[in-house]
């Protein structure tokens, strides 16, 4: 761990465990999350502020993961964003929120996937409560990722985490909108849109009460919008 941390860690991250995490293969996610987590530890015990670089798309690669098949990647999952919350109090030398975040595993444990999701949510909100909105972009760039990627479980999860953000963080990230529903639309060509599909427009709901012109005017190309459709109606 300390080679790896010597050598390029933003190379690291996103070439190796960006890409193992959003693998079809379980076993492939298990041993991307296992390297993650002891990375995360050895980043934690050097006092190293690298991961920090990477919080908004490290959540939101782990994000999904609290709701894998397996349960030992769950866990992992959770281990990490716990990690990585500590790693940023040290950082930035904030107090951080981090609540009981070990209490919840047991919740990710149960057989009820409604259950599972619940949980997940709460630990959502926890972790968001020590978000850096700088990162919003490569947040939601990781959670069309998954989108595009995954199936299941991880998508549902996905889907939470990001209506979560804007729910808590919408009023608050303007500046992002027009790059965030351009990842948005980009998330419509998927050939399995159909199972996000609800959250992509939970999500433009959220922005359009927050601002309203500049998601609409963002949104839908200037041939589609709005006063276009009127004008040609008429």
């Amino acid at each position: 761990m300390v080679v790896l941390l010597d050598t390029e860690t933003s190379g690291f991250f996103q070439n190796i465990v960006h890409r193992s995490m959003s693998s079809d293969n379980m076993w492939e996610r298990k041993r991307a999350l296992q390297i993650c987590s002891q990375l995360l530890a050895a980043c934690e015990e050097l006092r190293r502020g690298d991961a920090c670089k990477h919080f908004g798309s490290l959540v939101g690669l782990l994000a999904p993961l609290t709701c894998d098949p397996m349960p030992t990647s769950r866990q992992l999952a959770v281990t990490c964003l716990s990690s990585l919350l500590r790693i940023q109090a040290k950082a930035t030398n904030g107090g951080i929120e981090t609540g009981d975040i070990g209490s919840l595993c047991e919740g990710l444990n149960d057989c009820s996937t409604v259950c599972q999701l619940r949980t997940s949510s709460k630990i959502a909100r926890i972790v968001y409560r020590n978000f850096p909105l700088e990162h919003t972009i490569d947040f939601m760039m990781a959670i069309k990722d998954t989108f595009q990627k995954a199936k299941g479980m991880r998508v549902r999860a996905a889907g939470r985490w990001m209506i979560t953000f804007l729910q808590m963080y919408g009023e608050d990230i303007c500046r992002d909108v027009p790059l965030i529903t351009y990842i948005l639309r980009s998330c419509m060509s998927s050939p399995q849109r159909s199972m996000f599909t609800p959250f992509l427009s939970q999500a433009l709901v959220i922005l359009i009460r927050c601002h309203a012109d500049v998601t609409i005017n963002s949104f839908f190309p200037a041939a589609l919008s709005p006063q276009t459709v009127r004008h040609e109606g008429e």
